[in-house]
């Protein structure tokens, strides 16, 4: 073989990846040639519009009459009075019409995509849902816990779908996803490792800003801000921890550490997919809501937020794939780095 031919062929191979933009195109195409992976988020969406709805309405009730003593007595003092009113009529919005099964999607990527959460209705095409009411606290706990394990499942036979058919489609030299009993219990265990970090960085924030306030407001908010930065920045550097679980079969913490590999070799490209993914899905869901609950053109919005959504998550693995040449790169230069041994110094001497 001529030094030409291998020069050309050494370019082919170390093509640059794709670009965020066409990550994105390529989970559309994706989706559309495979329409069967938009099911899992259809059926969950019709199962919270459709369904019985578990309602917490009681609770409310009682969060909201403790509110109204506290003003009658003088605990809230006149400043806050806007804020009370806009209290109470979220508390009553939320005594309408939430419903306790949304909790079958723990959070962004940890659940089946959900557009019916969004709607806070009670209402259907062939009128009200029928209501469950949980009255005691700790049964609504409990609740959270199991729906949210359950929508861990959900979700991992729903990536599982979509790992497969990704690699398939974009014939990436991954392994794949083994089982989805294998997915599940890696996404418990991301589970439960986020909400305990989460509910940890809440309690110290929200105490270091309580001590903060008896000082400066602004003081208090400026904190309250700056734990939310940090929240967001750790959020969009582990952002690759799943697709690293699902389509490399990663172990959890390996998967996060890959995940902050990757994303500091590209983050630029990071930052922008992030942003197409926002952009894309926030307005878009803008339209798929238009359609009141009660009429059955929220068919639509349901069906093409599953389809938006589904591809969104499909061009998530696909920038993964394309990047795991700098993945491991990176992992070669620090390896290199610990291995290396600083030779012996002879000033003094």
């Amino acid at each position: 073989m001529s030094p030409v031919n291998q020069a050309s062929e050494t370019q082919t191979e170390r093509r640059r990846p794709l670009g965020a933009l066409a990550c994105v195109a390529t989970g559309f195409e994706v989706v559309a040639r495979n329409p069967e992976l938009i099911l899992p988020p259809v059926l969950l969406d019709l199962f919270l519009w459709l369904g019985p709805r578990l309602s917490v309405s009681p609770l409310l009730t009682d969060v909201r009459d403790l509110m109204t003593e506290l003003m009658s007595t003088g605990a809230i003092l006149p400043d806050s009075r806007e804020n009370y009113v806009l209290v109470m009529q979220l508390l009553e919005e939320l005594g309408e019409g939430f419903n306790l099964f949304s909790s079958l999607n723990p959070g962004p990527l940890l659940g089946v995509p959900a557009l019916m959460p969004a709607h806070l209705s009670a209402m259907t095409p062939v009128g009200q849902q029928p209501a469950v009411v949980v009255s005691s606290f700790f049964v609504v706990m409990l609740a959270i816990a199991v729906l949210g394990a359950l929508g861990l499942g959900l979700n991992a036979v729903f990536l599982w779908l979509v790992g497969r058919r990704v690699i398939a489609e974009t014939e990436a030299p991954v392994p794949g996803p083994r089982t989805v009993w294998a997915v599940w219990r890696r996404f418990l265990q991301f589970g439960v490792l986020l909400y305990v970090l989460f509910f940890g960085a809440s309690l110290a924030g929200s105490f270091v800003a309580s001590l903060l306030g008896l000082i400066s407001i602004l003081l208090a908010v400026l904190v309250m801000a700056g734990l939310l930065s940090v929240v967001v920045f750790i959020g969009v550097h582990l952002m690759f921890t799943i697709p690293g679980m699902v389509q490399l079969r990663r172990g959890l913490f390996q998967a996060m550490k890959e995940s902050l590999l990757l994303t500091r070799a590209d983050f630029l490209n990071v930052v922008v997919l992030l942003g197409l993914v926002l952009v894309i899905s926030r307005g878009l869901n803008f339209v798929w809501m238009l359609p009141e609950p009660d009429s059955w053109a929220a068919l639509v919005g349901v069906g093409g937020h599953a389809f938006v959504s589904t591809a969104l998550t499909a061009a998530l693995f696909v920038f993964y794939q394309e990047r795991l040449r700098y993945l491991e790169a990176m992992k070669q230069i620090f390896a290199a780095k610990a291995s290396e041994t600083p030779a012996p110094s002879v000033l003094g001497k």
